[in-house]
């Protein structure tokens, strides 16, 4: 996984960013019912705006550019996916290892997390190898799917791979000695809810894609979960679309809050829809996951959509979608065109913050109010791989909350159809605004 940086400058005119929220395309609920080998670390520093022309850079004699900087640097054996801060150390997941950072970026500690062997008849948790001469074991990689910090039962370290059904491994951080994450290690999985209910609420992250977002509320720990889900035969099909489970007091596994904890894509179309999820975030109350998908069933465009639901709903029936567009007009171009210069379709990461006085000023914000950030890229034709052409684009959580309130308010909803069959008692065109907006 590798961080790239574009800085976009203008020479002769001035360029506008704008984020679009498509108010007239689709929002969608589901209504109430009764039932890489390196990692680097860059510090910027966000530049106010200007309403004018870009300064003139400095002459080129009075510019040293021989000038060379050394950078605190640390690269990885193996690619890497996650990273956590947490106490002047940073917490590395990569391929088959979990690096332990020191401030100056030198490994203090390394815990291996595989190669794994994995047989049909070992759960998770069970040494296998005494199957590793059988013809269906094999030993196969482990990415690190999710990596996450959980302070409110005890300082620990949760990494969830891409082996052993998606479960996960509860690392202690010890106050004494932070960097030792190999010394209290338990598997996050019993066996027994597995064969009692037949759902795995400890089979957290898809090996095709996940992000997890990890919430305290009302004393409990929720852990709001995000995959790409598709019928191969190596991926566990206990795992869910989108879905709410709670960490257990006991600290061994998770369980579902209901028996309507989560959402699917349709088994018919989980390998013709994929759903890449990006990002994850809460704000008043609100659970938001910024994701990567087609434009609809039977097209090979792909946008980004933002999905918005209660914190509280622990059936997601406030569950909703609405796309979001990056583009960028140049501020003397004529507005009657009608069109902008660039759209930028897919999201590539995403960052909540407050604005700078000059930003909010230009934005007509508080500066208290939040913002998304964030970088599009424009993809390949018919997919979802990003060209080489990127931009950031700026909107107020306040903003998207409108766009969502005004859609429920004219009732410019439809069916999610890859979620839900038209006639499925979950789907519904007519919603009550207080039961979606008010969490």
């Amino acid at each position: 996984m590798f961080v790239n940086i574009y800085i976009l400058s203008a020479n002769s005119y001035t360029v506008d960013f704008v984020v679009k929220l498509k108010e007239d395309t689709s929002a969608v609920m589901k209504p109430f019912v009764t039932s890489t080998s390196g990692i680097f670390v860059f510090l910027l520093t966000l530049v106010p705006w200007s309403n004018g022309k870009c300064k003139e850079a400095g002459s080129r004699p009075e510019m040293n550019l021989n000038v060379s900087y050394e950078l605190p640097s640390f690269t990885a054996e193996t690619p890497v996916q996650n990273t956590v801060l947490y106490q002047h150390h940073i917490y590395v997941g990569a391929v088959n290892k979990i690096y332990v950072l020191n401030e100056s970026l030198h490994s203090v500690f390394v815990y291996k997390t595989g190669p794994v062997l994995e047989n049909p008849d070992c759960a998770p948790c069970e040494d296998c190898k005494h199957k590793a001469n059988q013809s269906s074991s094999t030993w196969n990689n482990n990415r690190n799917m999710a990596l996450l910090l959980e302070t409110y039962y005890e300082d620990q370290l949760i990494s969830c791979g891409s082996v052993a059904k998606g479960t996960c491994l509860r690392h202690v951080i010890h106050a004494n000695n932070p960097a030792d994450i190999g010394r209290d290690v338990e598997c996050m999985y019993l066996k027994q809810v597995f064969d009692e209910s037949g759902q795995c609420p400890d089979c957290v992250v898809s090996p095709s894609g996940s992000k997890v977002l990890v919430i305290e509320k009302d004393r409990f720990v929720n852990f709001y979960v995000g995959n790409t889900v598709v019928n191969s035969s190596q991926q566990d099909h206990s795992l869910h679309s989108i879905s709410v489970r709670r960490l257990k007091e006991s600290l061994d596994g998770f369980e579902f809050l209901t028996a309507d904890s989560y959402i699917d894509v349709l088994p018919q179309f989980r390998d013709s829809y994929p759903i890449k999820y990006i990002h994850a975030f809460e704000k008043d109350h609100f659970i938001y996951f910024l994701t990567v998908q087609k434009e609809s069933l039977d097209s090979q465009t792909f946008h980004t959509r933002i999905i918005r639901f209660c914190s509280l709903d622990s059936e997601l029936r406030s569950y909703m979608e609405m796309p979001l567009e990056c583009m960028y007009t140049e501020k003397r171009r004529k507005r009657s065109t009608g069109q902008p210069n660039e759209v930028f379709n897919i999201l590539q990461a995403a960052y909540i913050g407050k604005p700078g006085a000059a930003l909010a000023r230009e934005m007509n914000l508080d500066m208290n109010d939040d913002i998304l950030y964030g970088a599009f890229a424009q993809s390949k034709r018919d997919s979802s791989e990003p060209s080489h052409k990127s931009a950031v684009c700026l909107v107020a959580i306040k903003t998207i909350n409108e766009f969502f309130s005004k859609i429920v308010d004219r009732q410019n909803m439809k069916c999610l159809q890859h979620l839900y069959r038209e006639d499925s008692k979950y789907c519904s065109k007519r919603v009550s605004v207080h039961d979606v907006i008010e969490c």
